[in-house]
């Protein structure tokens, strides 16, 4: 056996699927999925292939065509923590395999939610996160962001919900025959009263990337490439709306700064209020919080970045996730390109500014184990969720960032453009980068040291702390605070919540009450103590029912 990286099973010797057509039964009375998926090869294949699983039960691999068991085993009956199961089918000459399996309730990448875990409270919910490895707990695949998959999906749902992908939606019909699904006790999940909604992704993309989600979902066009969805009702919809209105312009930007915009659409979903993270960059279809929406249009921070994973992620892929920089740190510095064209050059410098607080605070994290802090670290054994931070972000940022300033941003807009032509729709490691770099920018390894950025730990001299008037004032009031200096109203009037997090991020650790004057002029409140956490929190400035933001 051939291991590819360190977080999948794939062998390098075996050929990778090119497709897989899926059909899943959404089970919300049981949280499972009742599913088969159809795996298209290259070519025919003769011998193992090894495919990733985890908390998958019920499996069983077939020849399509007869329909007659295909031999397979299973890794272990001590499944690894991180990895799971690897399933190894023995193929013989055979050009796709059928895999038939169930989810369980233990499957990372499903979240199913009750009606009282929604905004709407009257069905249920399910989503999918399959960063970074959970996708094998959905169907068997080789679950690795160097293999990349076309793919066709029926889920079959209840009647009353609907379904989005990440993903071409091509209907919504009757179950045909044979896809009526398991029998079940409660009339509102039997088959009669269930849909089949039919997708299909024509873009090679890797397995973390497959996304959907069902429930009570409304939605709304916003541009003529960007709609709107929502498990929320009305109220949510119409807010999420004036959020995201300039979502089209940034679009026309990215496509001006990095190329043609590959996906045809770029579709929002706001999530129920319990998804744990800010957004995900699902190609077509990015899944946000909803605590985005703000009413100051300073959500468009986080839809910039999912918008430039069109370009640097989804659409060049890291290899491994060891490589994870390649996608994270070129988003971080796209998306401040797209800011800085859109909103001006003091915000991109202000996100630049929060994100160089970022990276500090994780040096001090990292202290004790430093190789979290090299941009390719060495991460076999460990979960790529455990060590998640903003170090491939914002040093990575940083790296690119050190390069534009080195050969000037003309050069080096040039640059990224031919990266992103050479690399689209393929998943590369950051030698290749390194490779492209030096072959496309003569000198440049004798100008910055490429090995130093890349392979050693801390943040290397020559990155920069970005200078604007803006990010230097809240600084700067921020390390007043110590000297018993709060900003007066004026100071203040026009910061949004990206000025209020920079300040509030620079501020001591530990706030004494006394420190704080607890009003205005005007007798209204507008700083407060949490009750129960050591900080400072704004207090929302208007109306009767003032309270922490």
């Amino acid at each position: 056996m051939a291991p590819l990286e360190p977080h999948s099973f794939a062998d390098a010797s075996q050929p990778f699927a090119t497709h897989v057509s899926l059909t899943l039964y959404l089970d919300f009375a049981a949280s499972t999925i009742l599913g088969s998926a159809l795996l298209t090869l290259p070519s025919p294949h003769t011998g193992p292939l090894t495919l990733d699983t985890r908390s998958l039960s019920n499996l069983s691999a077939l020849d399509p065509l007869s329909l007659f068991p295909l031999p397979f085993s299973l890794s272990s009956s001590n499944p690894d923590p991180v990895l799971g199961q690897s399933l190894t089918v023995s193929l013989s000459s055979h050009s796709s395999l059928l895999l038939t399996f169930s989810t369980t309730p233990a499957s990372s990448a499903l979240q199913w939610l009750s009606p009282a875990q929604t905004s709407s409270r009257s069905y249920p919910f399910v989503y999918t996160q399959c960063l970074s490895i959970h996708a094998r707990s959905i169907f068997p695949c080789q679950d690795t962001p160097a293999a990349r998959i076309r793919y066709s999906a029926k889920l079959n749902l209840p009647r009353p919900l609907s379904a989005v992908m990440a993903a071409t939606h091509l209907a919504r019909r009757d179950p045909a025959p044979g896809e009526a699904g398991p029998a079940c006790p409660d009339a509102f999940w039997c088959s009669q009263d269930r849909v089949v909604e039919e997708f299909s992704m024509n873009q090679p993309i890797p397995p973390y990337l497959f996304a959907f989600a069902a429930g009570d979902i409304g939605f709304r066009d916003v541009g003529p490439r960007t709609r709107v969805y929502v498990e929320g009702g009305i109220a949510v919809l119409d807010a999420a709306a004036r959020e995201f209105a300039g979502t089209e312009e940034m679009i026309r930007v990215g496509e001006a700064l990095f190329g043609p915009y590959e996906w045809e659409r770029f579709d929002l979903l706001v999530l129920p209020p319990s998804f744990p993270y800010g957004g995900v960059e699902n190609p077509r279809m990015v899944f946000l919080t909803p605590t985005v929406i703000r009413g100051d249009a300073s959500g468009a921070q986080l839809v910039a970045h999912e918008l430039a994973h069109s370009w640097t992620g989804n659409l060049i892929t890291n290899k491994t996730n060891e490589d994870s920089w390649l996608n994270e740190g070129f988003t971080t510095y796209a998306e401040r390109r797209i800011v800085e064209m859109v909103q001006g050059e003091e915000r991109a410098a202000l996100n630049t500014g929060i994100g160089w607080w970022a990276l500090n605070e994780e040096m001090e994290r990292f202290k004790d184990n430093m190789e979290f802090t090299k941009l390719k670290p060495k991460l076999a054994g460990m979960d790529p969720d455990e060590v998640y931070s903003q170090v491939p972000y914002e040093k990575g940022f940083q790296f690119l960032w050190r390069i534009e300033r080195q050969i000037g941003r003309p050069a080096f807009d040039e640059f990224l453009k031919k990266y992103i032509s050479t690399f689209k729709f393929q998943s590369i490691d950051t030698e290749t980068f390194l490779e492209f770099l030096k072959a496309n920018v003569p000198g440049i390894e004798n100008q910055i040291d490429l090995k130093l950025w890349v392979e050693g730990t801390g943040i290397p001299s020559d990155a920069m702390e970005p200078v604007s008037t803006i990010y230097t004032k809240i600084v700067s009031l921020a390390k007043d605070f110590n000297a018993g200096r709060m900003p007066r109203e004026d100071e203040v009037a026009d910061w949004l919540g990206q000025e209020w997090q920079l300040y509030l991020e620079n501020l001591p650790k530990a706030v004494e009450a006394s420190q704080v004057p607890l009003t205005r002029k005007s007798g209204r409140p507008i700083y407060g103590l949490s009750p129960t956490h050591p900080y400072l929190v704004l207090l929302n400035h208007d109306g009767p029912n003032e309270g922490p933001t």
